[in-house]
């Protein structure tokens, strides 16, 4: 998935991909790129593939994966 996000996320942000389980990431994200990291995954995650419906992506908070749900 880092590959889909590009060399730019590398060198926008601090915060980091930690783990890929099927059709969801956790991410590692500061506190003050919240913003621009949900932007950027979720403009990834929807352009991944070119599908007759569209891919949406959802992005959630929280301090572990759990809080997330």
């Amino acid at each position: 998935m880092s590959r889909g996000l590009g060399d730019g996320y590398k060198r926008q942000v601090k915060s980091r991909i930690l783990l890929q389980v099927h059709d969801e990431l956790v991410l590692e994200v500061m506190e003050t790129e919240k913003e621009l990291v949900a932007q950027l995954v979720k403009k990834a995650m929807e352009s991944a593939a070119s599908l007759s419906v569209p891919l949406t992506a959802d992005v959630a908070w929280g301090k572990n994966w759990a809080q997330t749900k």
